[in-house]
């Protein structure tokens, strides 16, 4: 593995990017008046709904029409002409454009050619007793809870992953294959994520993985090919390795994408975006255990999860 090495006499200049972000962050409403939806859901409703339509822009008329559209187009393009995609998929890709069928068709170019290039980064994990065994499979969880508007809340903690019980190829393929089965909840594709990035514990181990060549991947996976909607991405515990992400996808990411992203210098930040009963209690929160059996759940469901995709769960 190449080892990228960063110019750190620049971290003033990134951390004066990071302080930035601070000052101008939103204040939300720390309480919600209505319960709080759990992550596992099998329905939609109503406010879900109503955002469906108005938001993204999906009416019984508009949805037959873009799908037609969505299936001619991709039946004709020599990117994706060998695929038969299931419907829900392409349903993704449309919700995602806000029904524009070409953004739409050009995201599913995308996810192909990186797909095509990457098989086995898009596979399950094969070994089901990876899950029982390896604390680095926690790397990345939903918890339990929904945002107040409904969006899913995925906590990351890279301090967690430890590279010599888990290689950098598999910590990619969970996640891709965690993203992948969070998109299959109609939920998730009309509400989108909220994402906390926790640096804690963050070392030279990780740090070495900071190729351009590793974190381009990384963006134009989840940014440019598959249909994830972000909410907001939050960062906490800042570290060096931090800096370093942050130094070189930030000139990457749209202004829109920008404006959503938060640094926090404590916990207490957090409460400004998020209910105290939907963190962990590291976060001042209330959940005393965040341990989760979904993702080995959801690899299993991953086993036959190809090109052409899979239902939605509901």
């Amino acid at each position: 593995v190449t080892v990228c090495i960063f110019n750190l006499g620049n971290s003033r200049e990134i951390l004066d990017d990071i302080l930035i972000s601070m000052s101008s962050v939103n204040q939300h409403s720390e309480k919600s008046e209505e319960p709080l939806l759990p992550f596992e859901i099998d329905y939609l409703p109503e406010f879900a709904r109503r955002k469906l339509q108005v938001e993204l822009k999906e009416t019984p008329e508009n949805k037959e029409k873009a799908l037609a559209e969505l299936k001619k187009l991709t039946s004709a393009d020599k990117t994706t002409n060998d695929y038969n995609f299931e419907e829900d998929l392409l349903i993704q890709y449309l919700r995602h454009s806000k029904y524009d069928v070409t953004r739409a068709l050009n995201h599913i170019r995308n996810y192909v050619t990186l797909r095509k290039k990457n098989l086995r980064l898009f596979q399950s994990i094969p070994d089901d007793e990876y899950f029982q065994s390896k604390v680095s499979t926690q790397f990345v969880i939903p918890l339990p809870k929904r945002s107040p508007d409904g969006c899913t809340i995925v906590l990351t903690r890279t301090g967690i992953w430890d590279p010599k019980e888990m290689a950098y190829n598999d910590l990619v393929r969970l996640s891709m294959m965690i993203f992948l089965q969070f998109l299959r909840d109609p939920m998730t594709q009309v509400n989108g994520f909220k994402i906390i990035h926790d640096f804690q514990g963050t070392s030279l181990q990780h740090y070495r993985y900071c190729t351009p060549h590793n974190l381009h991947f990384l963006f134009h996976a989840t940014i440019n090919s598959i249909p994830a909607r972000y909410a907001e991405i939050h960062f906490i515990n800042e570290s060096f390795v931090l800096r370093a992400i942050w130094a070189l996808i930030k000139n990457l990411l749209s202004e829109k994408l920008r404006n959503r992203v938060y640094f926090h210098k404590n916990v207490e930040e957090l409460h400004q975006f998020f209910p105290r009963s939907v963190l962990p209690v590291e976060y001042g929160g209330e959940l005393q255990d965040i341990k989760t059996n979904w993702p080995r759940r959801a690899n299993k469901e991953h086993e036959i999860n190809d090109m052409e995709g899979q239902p939605n769960r509901y």
